[in-house]
């Protein structure tokens, strides 16, 4: 019994508040792009450890969005109550922006990494 009244109220307690809603998911920062043209062997092995880096940060933060959205979910319905549709929103908004984010950097270190072959044609 006491369980239930504590799921209840937690679910109530978290959906009051959608503004923080998904808030312990950490957002990875994306890499600084490179300029394929002018950059060493070294600069260009360390922006593809960035970047592989940053995609594989993206992928867990996009998981860890998922997985706290579904743990909302599940919580409002223990609790009888319906879900604040801003945290579906907030949720939807977190993992398309970072989903642009993760393609921009792809084609950011994909044309660096053709003008650097165009300039070292080795």
């Amino acid at each position: 019994m006491k369980r239930t009244v504590f799921v209840a109220l937690s679910a109530v307690l978290g959906l009051a508040v959608p503004g923080i809603a998904l808030a312990e998911c950490q957002r990875p920062t994306a890499p600084a792009a490179v300029d394929g043209a002018t950059a060493t062997i070294d600069q260009m092995k360390a922006a593809k450890a960035a970047v592989s880096s940053f995609m594989t940060s993206s992928d867990d933060y996009q998981a860890c969005v998922l997985k706290e959205f579904t743990e909302k979910k599940d919580a409002a319905k223990a609790a009888k109550a319906k879900l604040d549709p801003a945290i579906a929103k907030t949720a939807d908004t977190q993992i398309s922006e970072n989903q642009a984010e993760k393609e921009r950097v792809g084609v950011e270190f994909n044309t660096a990494a053709k003008a650097y072959r165009a300039a070292h044609p080795s």
